[in-house]
């Protein structure tokens, strides 16, 4: 991820590095919702991540969830 490429809520940014040393990939896609994906490339599955989700700790908690379930994948 860019520094350009920062999701604008702090839990969901830290969520997201999460992911990444975790050996998922963080994609940010700039849609009008959705801000982007994080991929795990060896299984093909994704989590959609909200650009303005209604709760940041649900978001992040989302993000961790699919982070924890595909660590032994990446």
């Amino acid at each position: 991820m860019g520094l350009g490429d920062r999701h604008q809520k702090k839990d969901v940014e830290a969520a997201l590095k999460r992911a990444e040393r975790a050996g998922l990939k963080v994609t940010h896609d700039k849609n009008r919702h959705r801000w982007g994906w994080v991929i795990c490339c060896p299984c093909n599955d994704f989590v959609k991540v909200h650009g303005t989700p209604q709760s940041q700790g649900n978001e992040a908690n989302k993000i961790d969830r699919f982070t924890e379930s595909h660590r032994n994948c990446a």
